[in-house]
């Protein structure tokens, strides 16, 4: 009797963004010679720049979380024991 074979579990779709910048001919012809000489491309030493800034700044950001509308403020029930 064969052995089913388990098949391997697909891959979760990486979802890609599109950035464009702008940069003078100074700064591209640095980043051009930049990855000449360390042979790599463009897009990855940009993409590997900025995953190494927001390991140094990105670890302090707190995304806020939305309030519902039902939720009582501190300054609601101020306002409303002065009131009476």
């Amino acid at each position: 009797m064969a052995v089913a074979k388990k098949k391997k579990a697909k891959r979760k779709k990486i979802k890609y963004f599109k950035f464009e910048l702008k940069l003078s001919k100074p700064e591209k012809e640095k980043i051009l010679y930049f990855c000449e000489v360390k042979k790599i491309t463009p897009n990855k030493m940009i993409k590997n720049a900025i995953r190494d800034y927001m390991k140094r700044h990105g670890s302090n950001l707190k995304r806020q979380e939305p309030v519902s509308e039902k939720q009582i403020n501190i300054f609601d029930v101020i306002e409303q024991t002065i009131e009476c």
